[in-house]
C-alpha cells in the first residue's frame, strides 16, 4: 500500500512470491502495488513529498477508518506541509488527496475479483499502518470469506498483537520473518496441513495456539541460503499500467543481511523482527544482482539492509569492480573510521559501484555517543565523513537531536565539532524519537524518562478508545523534553547555515572541495575554504607535509613519535595544535586526524 517510495518494487512481496513459488506447485501468488496507481494520480512530486513524511503518509488514510478523526488528521497534515516551503504547500491540499485516495481505494478493490482468493496479506512499514486497515476493512467487508493476514515491520513485538485485537477484521498476523510462517499458513488454509502454525497470531485464540508477542527463531530461515532471486514481474506489470507515456527506471531492492550484527544502539528498534544476524555469501548476491538487472534492464539497486555485512561486501565489491557493468548501488554501513585500511575499503566500495552510504553518525559528542551505545568516537565519525568526501562517496547520516539526558557541555562539544565538518556534506538533524523496545524504551530511568506515553500525532489521529488498545512503535515520553528543545536550538540553526551553504556551492557549480591538498612532492599546498567564503592557503614543507600525510588516517601520539624520532615531541604536538585550532586537524585526547582531502584541483 501506500506510502512505499514509487521508484522501487516491495521487496517484501518480491521475496514472499519468490519463495513460495519456489516450495509449492500448488499455490497461486499475485501482488499488487496500488501505490504506484496513487503515485501516478498525485504525480510523483507531490508522493515522493508524503512518503517521506511519516505523520502526513498516516493523515491522509486517517479519515478513512475514522471519519470524526478527519479535522484534526487534516491540521496535523497541513502543519508540516505549511513549514515545507512554498512549492509544497501549493501542491498540497488535504481535502482534495484525501478525495483522491478514497476515490482510487474504491476503484482499486472493485477492480479485483478477490473471491478467487483465500489469504490476502498486507506488508505494513513504517507509514503504511492506516492505508492498509483502510483497504483491510473494504476487502473484508465485501469478501469475509477471505482470510487477512497482516505483517512487516509494523507488526512487530506487542504492536501486532495489539492490532489483532484491535481490528476485528484482521485475521492474523505474522511477526518477524514471514516466509517459513506464510507458507505454514497458506498450508494450514488449504488443508494441507491440520497444526496451526504455532508462530502465527491469531485473531481466534480460542481456535489456535498463538499467544506469542515475539517471533519465534524456529520461525526464521536458519540460512538466507534458502532465498531465491526475488520477483518482481507484477510490480513491472503495474509500473507499465499506470505509467505508460512517462516510464522511469525503478531503483531495484535487494538485501544481502538481515538484522544487525552490532544491535546495540539505545535508540534503535529497527530489528525487533529478527533474531540474530544472518547474511549472504558474495556469490549468491553477485548472482541475485547480475539476474536483476539483466531480466528487467536496471542498473540502481539498494541494499535494504540495516547494515551491509563487513567481510562479505568487500568480496562483493570486489567481484563487482571486475564485471565492468556501470552498477550503482545504496548500502548503510557503520562508521569505519578506526580502520587503518579506511582508505582500501573506500576506494573498493566505490570501484565496485558503491555510489551513496548511509553512515550512523548520529553525535559529535563523545559522552553523548556513549550514551547513545554506539561504540565508535567523534574521531572515528569524522575520519568516515573524511573518507566518504575523498573518495567521492556520497554520505548521507543523521544527528540526532534532543536525544534525553543530554547535557548542555555535549550540545557546546556538538556545536564546537560542527565547524571541523563543515567541509564534508552537511548530517541532517534527526529529532529523538522513542521506538517500541528499543533500548531507552525497555530502562527509561536511565535516560531520565519519566512516563512513556503515546504520541501526540496518534492521538490526532485515532480515536481515544481505540488508541488506548494499541501499541504502536513510535512511542512519546515525559521527561526533559522541553529543556532539550530549548538547548538544542543553536545546533539546528548551524546545520541550517551548513546545508545552506553547500547548496549555493551546488547552484553556482562549485566544485572544488573546500577543504583539500594537492602534493607538490616535498611541499603541501592545503586551500580552505571559510564558510564567509573566504579563501585561506596554506603551505607545509618538509616534515611539516610528511607529518600532515601521516595524520591522513587516525594516528596517536605514540605512532607519530615513532615515524617521526629525530623531531622532538613536544614540536610535533604544537604544530598539531596550532594546525587544530585552524580546523585542520581534529584531535581527540591522544589520537590526531588530518581533516583535508586529497585533490588535482
Amino acid at each position: 500500500m501506500p506510502w512505499a517510495l514509487f521508484n522501487r518494487p516491495s521487496i517484501q512481496l518480491g521475496t514472499l512470491k519468490s519463495y513460495l513459488a519456489t516450495r509449492t506447485n500448488w499455490l497461486t501468488v499475485d501482488t499488487t502495488h496500488p501505490y504506484l496507481e496513487v503515485a501516478s494520480i498525485l504525480g510523483t512530486e507531490l508522493y515522493h513529498w508524503i512518503s517521506q513524511n511519516p505523520w502526513v503518509s498516516e493523515s491522509l488514510y486517517a479519515p478513512h477508518i475514522f471519519p470524526e478523526m478527519k479535522k484534526s488528521a487534516e491540521a496535523l497534515a497541513t502543519d508540516y506541509a505549511s513549514k515545507s516551503g512554498a512549492e509544497i504547500n501549493t501542491l498540497f491540499n488535504f481535502n482534495q488527496i484525501h478525495e483522491k485516495l478514497e476515490v482510487q481505494l474504491r476503484n482499486w478493490i472493485s477492480s479485483y475479483d478477490w473471491s478467487q482468493y483465500k489469504i490476502v496479506g498486507f506488508s505494513v512499514c513504517f507509514n503504511q499502518l492506516l492505508a492498509s486497515l483502510a483497504a483491510a476493512r473494504l476487502i473484508k467487508k465485501k469478501f469475509p470469506h477471505v482470510s487477512i493476514v497482516f505483517g512487516g515491520s509494523s507488526c512487530v513485538a506487542a504492536a501486532g498483537k495489539s492490532i489483532l485485537e484491535t481490528f476485528d477484521f484482521v485475521d492474523f498476523v505474522i511477526q518477524g520473518e514471514g516466509e517459513k510462517d506464510l507458507l505454514e499458513l497458506c498450508e494450514y488454509i488449504s488443508g494441507r496441513c491440520d497444526n496451526f502454525p504455532q508462530n502465527i497470531l491469531s485473531a481466534k485464540p480460542s481456535q489456535h495456539d498463538s499467544n506469542l508477542n515475539e517471533p519465534a527463531v524456529s520461525s526464521q530461515l536458519p540460512s538466507l541460503e534458502a532465498l531465491t532471486v526475488p520477483d518482481y514481474d507484477d510490480y513491472f506489470s503495474d509500473q507499465k499500467k499506470w505509467f505508460p507515456e512517462n516510464p522511469f527506471i525503478p531503483v531495484l531492492p535487494v538485501e544481502f543481511s538481515r538484522g544487525c550484527w552490532w544491535n546495540k544502539c539505545a535508540f534503535c528498534n529497527l530489528n525487533l523482527q529478527w533474531c540474530g544476524y544472518r547474511n549472504k555469501k558474495a556469490s549468491q548476491m553477485i548472482e541475485e544482482v547480475t539476474t536483476l538487472s539483466a531480466k528487467y534492464g536496471c542498473l540502481d539497486f539498494t541494499f535494504t539492509d540495516n547494515m551491509i555485512p563487513p567481510q562479505e561486501s568487500l568480496h562483493f565489491f570486489r567481484r563487482t569492480s571486475e564485471l565492468h557493468v556501470d552498477f550503482s548501488f545504496f548500502a548503510e554501513i557503520r562508521s569505519i573510521g578506526e580502520k587503518k585500511s579506511i582508505a582500501d575499503i573506500f576506494s573498493l566500495y566505490r570501484s565496485g559501484g558503491l555510489s551513496t552510504i548511509q553512515v550512523g553518525i548520529e553525535s559529535l559528542s563523545n559522552t553523548l555517543l556513549k550514551k547513545m551505545h554506539k561504540g565508535v568516537s567523534v574521531i572515528e565519525n569524522i575520519a568516515t565523513m573524511r573518507a566518504a568526501h575523498e573518495h567521492s562517496l556520497k554520505l548521507e547520516g543523521n544527528l540526532i537531536i534532543q536525544f534525553p539526558g543530554s547535557t548542555q557541555s555535549e550540545v557546546d562539544e556538538t556545536l564546537e565539532n560542527l565547524d571541523y565538518v563543515f567541509p564534508y556534506s552537511p548530517l541532517t538533524n534527526a529529532a529523538f524519537f522513542l521506538g517500541h523496545d528499543s533500548p531507552v524504551y525497555i530502562s527509561p530511568e536511565k535516560f531520565g524518562i519519566k512516563a512513556i506515553l503515546n504520541h501526540a500525532n496518534n492521538i490526532k489521529l485515532f480515536p481515544k478508545e481505540v488508541l488506548e488498545k494499541l501499541n504502536l512503535i513510535v512511542r512519546d515520553y515525559r521527561g526533559d523534553r522541553t529543556y532539550q528543545k530549548k538547548i538544542w536550538q543553536p545546533v539546528l540553526a548551524k546545520i541550517k547555515k551548513w546545508h545552506e551553504y553547500h547548496e549555493k556551492r551546488k547552484i553556482s557549480a562549485q566544485h572544488k572541495p573546500l577543504l583539500c591538498y594537492r602534493d607538490g612532492g616535498d611541499f603541501l599546498l592545503v586551500r580552505q575554504e571559510l564558510i564567509d567564503t573566504t579563501i585561506l592557503n596554506h603551505r607545509f614543507k618538509g616534515a611539516s607535509r610528511q607529518i600532515y600525510l601521516f595524520c591522513t588516517q587516525i594516528r596517536t601520539d605514540t605512532e607519530l613519535f615513532d615515524k617521526f624520532p629525530t623531531i622532538s615531541q613536544h614540536k610535533i604536538l604544537v604544530f598539531l595544535s596550532e594546525l587544530e585550532k585552524k580546523r585542520l586537524v581534529f584531535s581527540d585526547k591522544n589520537r590526531y586526524l588530518a581533516l583535508a582531502i586529497h585533490s588535482t584541483f
